[in-house]
């Protein structure tokens, strides 16, 4: 009987492509609403909201008279059933894109590349990247589309295992393999290990790999697949050269004995190395030259990298969303080069969530990056442990964003650019909404 079901509600996805929503309150007349439970509340209970504004389907966890609605006891484990039947009838490539820093600028850089190329695909929704993330961006794939690309995020062991065995994607990017999130796989060792883990799909045409530190701690299965490739962006791209102009930035490099150019909407260096990464990438996926420019737009999302201008006087260089050490250590970096940089301007630190037992020499390093700078504010509770050791006049450390605010504000008056980074548990997205 569920197998029946199933099929049919796979048929439905099909011929009506309805959208698969989660909260009531986003809910349009067509969509198929699903009722997830949580710690804090049961999507069931809004089953009569979702009816009420027209929705298609529901699947709860409730008994309801209304034959639109789907009762079921595990509503998560019964969308995954669906999901996986959904895959099974799609006939386009899967990609699926992970890594410490850049997955969601990948993604958007694959779209924007395959939308120039009139070639159909569907992307996964903002960055959605777990296991409920997953299936839920599955369940809203378009069947028509000849590539549907995913975003895929791990912060605990065995996670990389569940999100490979849903997805089996054909291509796996891997944008590179940095210590974030170490705290829950005690090493950087297993991290690596089961970021890997995505190169296990049984469907795998071709992986790429940026991976910058030895070599050696690949495993011998994984370096010997003919479908794999390890670079290094860092070290195989030779003669880089960025001239920023006014609305983009032109970029040529050399890789392989080629000289390649492309084009970016933004000039920071990570971005630019997504961009490299993901023209590489493109090359083998698509069966196309590449010779013409490829152009690389920036992730659309809000804290990705946004430079917000706003009516005051001062820009908003926006990196609010997450941070890792590497992540954090380059754009850091980047914003102290820039050339408009002056000792008015404030950087704005949040603290980098589970990095275990390296936590301290980590935030240490960043410290010793920007200390001999002013207008320095260290936001989190790793930042503050630190406080008798470095606190002093450039160096100033809060527990929580909320009372870091009345100085800030007060010192963005005096300042014309205004850098800020952290894990998003900080909540630094709230000083962006008061400084905006």
């Amino acid at each position: 009987m569920q197998k029946i079901l199933i099929s049919k509600i796979v048929k439905i996805i099909i011929e009506k492509n309805p959208r698969f929503v989660f909260d009531s309150r986003n809910i349009k007349k067509g969509d198929i609403f699903i009722g997830i439970k949580t710690k804090n509340d049961d999507g069931s209970n809004y089953i009569d909201s979702a009816l009420q504004k027209g929705c298609l389907l529901a699947i709860i966890n409730s008994k309801h008279p209304n034959k639109k609605v789907i009762y079921t006891m595990n509503v998560t484990k019964f969308i995954k059933l669906i999901a996986h039947e959904v895959l099974n009838k799609y006939k386009g490539k899967v990609i699926a894109i992970t890594g410490s820093v850049g997955k969601t600028t990948m993604k958007e850089n694959i779209s924007n590349y395959l939308f120039s190329k009139n070639i159909t695909h569907f992307k996964s929704y903002k960055n959605f990247n777990n296991e409920l993330g997953l299936i839920f961006n599955i369940l809203n794939i378009k069947f028509n589309s000849t590539y549907a690309i995913f975003e895929l995020g791990i912060s605990k062991k065995n996670e990389m295992k569940k999100l490979t065995n849903i997805l089996n994607p054909h291509y796996v990017l891997i944008t590179n393999i940095e210590n974030s999130h170490i705290g829950n796989f005690e090493s950087y060792k297993s991290l690596m290990l089961n970021k890997l883990c995505l190169l296990n799909s049984n469907r795998l045409i071709f992986s790429l790999i940026n991976f910058r530190k030895n070599i050696n701690l690949i495993p011998n299965k994984y370096k010997s697949n003919k479908k794999i490739s390890f670079i290094n962006l860092e070290k195989d791209i030779d003669n880089l050269k960025i001239k920023t102009l006014k609305k983009f930035s032109n970029i040529s490099f050399n890789f392989s004995h080629n000289k390649y150019f492309i084009k970016s909407e933004s000039d920071n260096i990570i971005n630019i190395k997504i961009a490299l990464f993901t023209f590489l990438a493109m090359k083998n996926i698509v069966s196309s030259s590449l010779k013409d420019n490829f152009f690389h737009i920036k992730s659309l999302l809000p804290g990705h990298g946004n430079i917000i201008k706003n009516n005051k006087k001062y820009t908003i260089y926006d990196h609010s969303y997450n941070a890792s050490p590497y992540s954090l250590r380059e754009n850091l970096m980047s914003f102290l080069n820039i050339p408009l940089y002056n000792k008015h301007d404030i950087i704005i630190i949040g603290s980098m969530k589970e990095l275990g037992k390296v936590s301290s020499l980590y935030h240490k390093e960043i410290i010793g990056i920007v200390k001999n700078n002013k207008n320095i504010f260290l936001i989190g509770d790793e930042f503050y442990k630190l406080v008798n050791k470095y606190e002093s006049k450039n160096l100033i450390f809060f527990r929580n964003y909320y009372e870091s605010l009345p100085l800030i504000i007060k010192r963005a008056n005096k300042c014309k650019n205004i850098f800020i980074m952290g894990s998003h548990g900080n909540k630094l997205d709230m000083i962006v909404k008061e400084l905006c």
